[in-house]
């Protein structure tokens, strides 16, 4: 098993692509203030497979949709059980960990 994790930078809008499985991910990743929540838009080798994915502690995010590029799992970390919020994702608080089974 493979884990390692997706940084998420102290920005309330953000960019990046980095490779899961041998397949190009482009991720956006959004903080609505709104809602009070951190969400992700997901393109995998170019095309978009997921708009507005809440992320939230303890599930694989991307299971329901087999896409062939492992697991997305938001984890709490440290003592206390923290919530994916506007300065915990950032500061480490809360993680991002993709999981690929080798």
């Amino acid at each position: 098993m493979i884990t390692r994790e997706l940084t998420i930078l102290d920005a309330p809008s953000q960019a990046f692509t980095t490779t899961l499985a041998s397949k190009r991910c482009d991720f956006v990743v959004n903080f609505s203030a709104w809602a009070n929540r951190w969400s992700f838009d997901l393109d995998v080798d170019g095309v978009r497979v997921l708009s507005g994915r809440k992320i939230v502690l303890g599930v694989d995010l991307i299971a329901p949709f087999n896409l062939g590029i492992g697991s997305l799992v938001a984890a709490s970390w440290g003592d206390d059980e923290a919530e994916p919020g506007r300065t915990e994702l950032p500061s480490g608080r809360v993680r991002l960990f993709h999981i690929e089974v080798a």
